[in-house]
């Protein structure tokens, strides 16, 4: 009953807080142009970790979150027949999470349906806490994770990456910094209403290295968590969420 009433009222909030304006995306998008835009929707829209990397705590462990995402839009603007869009594309994913055993935990996001940017994303991650150290408060996680996301129905993007993660926990605070490996894979729609300068489907592939840097604080069951992830751009990011 406690998760539904959680779902529940960030349902609600979700209808209140949502942005209304949707990013536009450039058309006439040469083979350099549609590489780029992967590496700034594609990379951008890839799973973050958005809370302590500290594992749940197995069978009993349960995350519920909300989670809003910054993309920097002016370099995609710049792209193809150009647009006037040039701030930031934010959009929202709901993520769940569960421990299961040795701790190994896994979560999942999704875009809400009722969401009015034109964006689904969706995908999940497995992490596992192997190392935490007895003489200092650090612990060690490894990610695994995989996603996609759909812009407009003109850009489908699959996402593919690895990071360690190290985590410094205080009391009620933890500081968390990763590095690893991405790749990501982009179907730019052709045709009369595509955005190709083709006008055929094509495919394109980037491979980056990853870091990012976290700070997760904790109050009573909630917490909330700021993220930096850099890849080819900096993407930003925040998580409101309850675990228990």
């Amino acid at each position: 009953m406690k998760l539904c009433r959680l779902l529940l009222f960030i349902g609600l909030s979700l209808s209140v807080v949502l942005a209304e304006a949707a990013a536009d995306l450039p058309k006439n998008l040469t083979t350099s142009d549609q590489i780029r835009a992967l590496e700034i929707l594609g990379l951008g829209t890839s799973s973050k970790v958005l809370d302590n990397p500290y594992p749940l705590g197995g069978y009993t462990g349960f995350e519920v979150g909300l989670t809003s995402e910054f993309i920097p839009m002016e370099d995609l603007s710049k792209l193809g027949s150009k647009t006037s869009d040039s701030g930031e594309f934010n959009y929202y994913t709901l993520t769940l999470g569960k421990g299961l055993y040795y701790n190994v935990d896994t979560l999942f996001y999704f875009t809400p349906a009722i969401q009015t940017q034109k964006v689904q994303s969706f995908g999940g991650q497995v992490r596992w806490g192997f190392y935490e150290a007895s003489f200092f408060p650090i612990s060690f996680s490894a990610m695994a994770y995989a996603g996609g996301a759909n812009f407009s129905n003109l850009i489908n993007v699959t996402t593919l990456g690895f990071d360690l993660i190290a985590t410094v926990a205080i009391d009620n605070v933890a500081l968390y910094f990763g590095e690893g490996r991405i790749n990501a894979q982009g179907t730019f729609i052709g045709g009369a209403d595509g955005i190709t300068a083709t006008k055929e489907t094509e495919k394109q592939y980037v491979t980056e290295a990853h870091t990012l840097a976290g700070l997760n604080v904790n109050i009573a069951k909630f917490f909330v968590a700021l993220e930096i992830d850099r890849y080819v751009d900096s993407v930003y990011s925040g998580k409101l969420g309850f675990r228990f």
